[in-house]
């Protein structure tokens, strides 16, 4: 066996390795080293072997790598440069990964990475459902196992919906029913983890799916009234679920309130103070590393206990990346992160990146996303996957 194919092979025995690690409840220094390994295959494709696709394919996938660039020239304006270089390092995966499909793209075989990945997911998801059906009678502890003894609920929520949207596109192209099932036990599963988010989002992917597979308009109406009548008894009738939705009866005004510590009101706790930051460091923001600090300052001037004791990020990508950064650099990574991906996936009819694009956009709404390490590596993988895609099939064409 050549050189060239042990490479390819060895790049795809490491992908399925690293979604595998991605889904499963394990510990992320695991992932990382694939990472690791997956970068040295593609320095030893590029010193080894010349390749004169790469010169149209380094200007899509570096893009990607804008966000790393704007947190790098965030360290001028900071002090905490500890945090700061910590940052910076676990946000490595935004130029590691388009390297790697960079170097290496074209061997990739995508398909077997999308199966390890609902594979994978669907054994945590198995695990997920024996929590929820052992634990249903106790309601709202079941939601806290989920995010203890598997992981943050909200993540794996995005991870379920991807999935979902996985098995959409693959089916509309073979109407498989085994894709049909899986979207469904996907879509189930995202619902189970009792996320506000993830609830709503799935609302939505049910009907833009419907809407996608009906050209009846009367069809489209019953698909819309059996999805509302669903939601409705899942709320009504499931206790995690239930409790969640709950808390908005809890809150006596649309503000933060510092004698009521629910969910709701500390998120508007920290938009509050996020956005206070936000006016004080407008154009250049507080630094890459020192975003935290300045937050824990406004929440003490706000008497947010929890916020100041758990120093709390903002729970929104898009008002983290401009606090962080300011208009300019925030702006910037904004428009990298969401608008671009957008574009391209739209233009290429790129069914999955829009999805893809369009869950983060939803999940930033309430979480920093890309401040966790298995949001950081979800979106950049995939970004990366499906641009490698695109850029392979128009070479190709």
């Amino acid at each position: 066996m050549s050189l060239k194919k042990i490479i390819a092979t060895l790049t795809n025995y490491f992908l399925i390795v690293f979604v595998f690690l991605t889904v499963l409840p394990v510990k992320l220094n695991y992932s990382s080293i694939v990472v690791f390994v997956l970068v040295g295959l593609s320095f030893i494709k590029l010193f080894c072997f010349k390749d004169n696709a790469l010169v149209v394919t380094k200007y899509y996938l570096l893009i990607i790598s804008t966000p790393l660039i704007v947190y790098f020239f965030g360290l001028i304006n900071t002090l905490n440069m500890d945090y700061g270089y910590n940052f910076l390092a676990k946000n490595l995966s935004f130029i590691a990964f388009p390297f790697i499909f960079f170097a290496i793209g074209k061997h990739v075989q995508i398909r077997n990475v999308y199966k390890a990945y609902l594979i994978g997911l669907c054994l945590t998801d198995l695990f997920l459902m024996y929590l929820f059906f052992y634990n249903y009678n106790f309601g709202t502890k079941f939601y806290m196992i989920v995010t203890i003894d598997i992981y943050h609920a909200t993540y794996l929520g995005m991870y379920n919906l991807f999935a979902f949207w996985i098995c959409i596109n693959y089916w509309l192209k073979k109407r498989e029913y085994l894709l049909s099932f899986g979207a469904l036990f996907f879509v189930v599963s995202a619902v189970m983890t009792s996320s506000r988010t993830i609830f709503i989002l799935a609302f939505f992917s049910l009907i833009i799916t419907f809407f996608m597979i009906f050209n009846s308009g009367v069809k489209r109406i019953v698909s819309l009234i059996l999805i509302l009548i669903v939601g409705v008894l899942a709320v009504a009738s499931i206790p995690s679920i239930q409790q969640k939705f709950d808390q908005f009866s809890e809150i006596s005004k649309l503000e933060f309130d510092n004698d009521n510590y629910q969910s709701i009101s500390s998120r508007f706790g920290k938009i509050e103070a996020a956005v206070s930051v936000i006016s004080d460091n407008l154009w250049i923001g507080t630094g890459t590393g020192d975003i935290k600090d300045v937050l824990v300052e406004k929440y003490q001037e706000m008497r947010f206990v929890m916020g100041y004791k758990y120093r709390y990020n903002p729970h929104n990508q898009f008002l983290d990346n401009l606090a962080r950064n300011g208009l300019i650099g925030g702006g910037i990574c904004i428009l990298s992160i969401y608008c671009f991906p957008m574009l391209i996936g739209i233009r290429q009819k790129n069914l999955l990146l829009v999805s893809l694009i369009l869950i983060c956009f939803g999940v930033s709404l309430t979480e920093s996303i890309l401040d966790i390490h298995k949001g950081i590596t979800f979106y950049v993988f995939f970004v990366s996957l499906n641009m490698n895609r695109i850029i392979q099939k128009n070479l190709n064409s």
